[in-house]
């Protein structure tokens, strides 16, 4: 059943105060990088994410490659296992959009097919689908918090949430929505890189507030532990921002990067983030003071999507490599 609201009662716009650390101070390389071959030839993996199994769990097949739709486990010890659903499972010749891990050792892929495909990490099977409430319906990002499944849907604009006690859909009209993470108080923001913002929902209006991103244009999204609002703009002017939720109007601040192609964010255990450099070819770590502290470079290796282990070590997909990296810190 899908229930729907209006358009949001208000749109609130917050400007936002500025900050700019002119220079991000960089700290020496850390870490052993391991890289593990993909079996899967020209699999370009794109999206990574810890399974409740204690292993990772990411995405193979774009719209760049003939490889054939997949999801897949790499064990901490590098050892990978594919699984590639059928249209039974949902995936009708589909490309995987997001993977995130849910209640119940289910994960929740989503694809440009109309269906929101899950996956049990215990049994490793597909389970059957669920049907999106509409055909239109252009499954982007995931974010799940408690039993609410958050979904973009920029060929709508809208975010749906998904129920998963009680099967429901609700859809709520928010403009151009990239990518979407809730925080531990429950608040959902997403990215709206048409209008260079980083954008807050509150879910019992449909209220949107919207704070600009300091001419970024916000792609990737990731909560940190303290809180505090993290996301990456891949596109000139290249940088990484911060927002600070708590402050009225949103505190936002800047830390200017130069052709090195942020894209994923992911945060760490112990504050800091962690975000893939695609054209320079590594992952760095960033704290609340500015300091970038990187990896490794691997030249064409194209660093993607990125998510951190409990034990702090970043995994992250090389899309041009076909390879899961993972730093090991310890």
């Amino acid at each position: 059943m899908l229930t729907r609201t209006g358009r949001a009662l208000a749109t609130v716009l917050a400007a936002g105060l500025v900050s700019c650390l002119q220079t991000a101070a960089l700290a020496a390389p850390v870490g052993a990088l391991k890289q593990f071959k993909v079996p899967t030839a020209n699999s370009q993996p794109r999206v990574i994410a810890n399974g409740s199994d204690g292993n990772r769990w990411f995405t193979e097949g774009t719209e760049f490659t003939g490889s054939p739709a997949k999801i897949a486990k790499i064990t901490p010890a590098g050892v990978i296992t594919e699984f590639a659903p059928g249209v039974a499972d949902g995936c009708n010749f589909c490309i995987i959009t997001d993977i995130a891990q849910g209640p119940g050792d289910i994960l929740y892929i989503t694809s440009n097919d109309a269906t929101l495909m899950r996956f049990n990490v215990a049994a490793q099977s597909f389970q059957t689908p669920v049907q999106m409430p509409t055909t239109s319906t252009l499954g982007g990002n995931i974010a799940i918090s408690a039993d609410d499944v958050w979904i973009t849907d920029f060929n709508n604009d809208s975010l749906w949430r998904y129920n998963i006690t009680s099967g429901q859909f609700t859809q709520f009209p928010v403009p151009e929505p990239a990518d979407v993470a809730v925080d531990s108080l429950g608040r959902v923001w997403f990215t709206a890189p048409l209008d260079g913002a980083v954008n807050q929902l509150d879910p019992a209006t449909g209220t949107v507030t919207s704070t600009g991103a300091a001419g970024l244009v916000p792609r990737a999204l990731a909560v940190a532990a303290d809180g505090q609002v993290w996301f990456t703009a891949r596109f000139t002017p290249q940088g990484v921002g911060r927002l600070n939720p708590n402050t009225d109007p949103h505190v936002v601040t800047t830390i200017p990067l130069t052709n090195v192609g942020p894209e994923g964010i992911a945060a760490s255990p112990d504050g800091s983030l962690w975000f893939t450099q695609t054209t320079k070819g590594n992952v760095a770590s960033i704290n609340n003071a500015g300091v970038i502290t990187e990896a490794k470079t691997v030249k064409g290796s194209e660093p993607f999507g990125i998510t951190v282990a409990p034990n702090g070590d970043p995994w992250y997909t090389m899309m041009s490599a076909n390879k899961i990296a993972t730093l090991q810190l310890r």
